[in-house]
């Protein structure tokens, strides 16, 4: 049995029903199991329980799981709480809870373009996770996808719902930043191969799309997928801190943040893609992926 941490969220109930395609039995780690209904319909067993809480983490690691896929990760930061509870805490307390109970293999999603010295404090404590996971002696594998893409993503749907409500889409800083846009069933895939494969182990791994994309060029396959060929208006990066400043303190999940604005100003691509180089996969294309979910 496969423990998937942050299993009811936009990768965690994708991952989950691909496991069980593969005939793996699974158990999701949720705070709210109750999210999980259609998953137990297709067969997973729930478990209540935050990383941020190492005695929940233990209680769901009983002695039939084989292995944990942790994906626990934020974009912003809950009130509350911060990247650095979220991530590294939680992180900690996972691969302590694995090695405890005496499960040595894990799966830990990350995200391309951690690095300690990076601006963005999501980065940053993305970073400082992997180190916990390197250095935890366990069986780790560490799997770091770009912005990945889907039928309940907080990336192309936000657009696409802006493109389909005004003549003009917003788009933050020059547009020019670059980014390699990888479809969920890619990244699903390469997890549940990595449970698999024995030289995956003690590896971190990038995924990416095929396409090192623009912004701009990110904009215009959205709106090529819904059929709205919109203007764009570039705004400036300080206003839209301004923006996403104040979306912060009026919403418990804002449509942007102001550390996701610090990631859309850089580059995220890699250049050593595992989904062709270790996995041997044909990634999904921006614009076919996008027509499996928005018209």
């Amino acid at each position: 049995m496969i423990l998937v941490t942050g299993g009811t969220g936009f990768v965690g109930s994708s991952l989950a029903q691909e496991l069980l395609k593969n005939s793996y039995k699974v158990r999701v780690l949720s705070r709210r199991p109750e999210r999980a209904s259609m998953l137990i319909e297709a067969g997973c067993q729930a478990s209540r329980g935050d990383v941020g809480d190492i005695s929940s983490v233990l209680r769901a690691i009983t002695p039939e799981i084989e292995a944990v896929v942790h994906l626990v990760g934020v974009l912003a930061e809950p009130r509350g709480t911060t990247f650095r509870a979220v991530h590294v805490e939680g992180t900690r307390n996972v691969v302590e809870a694995c090695k405890g109970m005496g499960v040595a293999r894990l799966l830990h999603m990350s995200a391309l373009g951690a690095r300690p010295d990076s601006a963005s404090e999501y980065h940053r404590t993305k970073w400082d996770a992997e180190e916990i996971v390197r250095s935890s002696g366990l069986q780790y594998t560490v799997l770091r996808p770009s912005v990945i893409f889907g039928r309940d993503d907080r990336f192309t749907n936000l657009f696409a719902r802006a493109m389909r409500l005004s003549p003009v889409v917003f788009i933050p800083g020059d547009g020019l930043s670059r980014m390699q846009p990888v479809f969920i069933a890619d990244v699903v895939s390469a997890f549940s191969m990595s449970l698999k494969r024995g030289d995956t182990i003690g590896k971190t791994l990038e995924l990416g799309g095929p396409e090192k994309l623009t912004l701009d060029e990110v904009m215009d396959y959205i709106g090529a997928a819904i059929g709205k060929r919109r203007a764009k208006a570039h705004v400036p990066m300080p206003i839209m801190n301004l923006a996403a400043f104040f979306a912060e303190l009026l919403f418990k999940k804002p449509p942007i943040s102001r550390e996701a604005l610090k990631m859309l100003s850089e580059d995220n691509t890699t250049s050593m893609n595992a989904l062709s180089e270790v996995f041997s996969m044909k990634p999904v294309s921006l614009s076919e992926g996008l027509k499996t979910y928005l018209h």
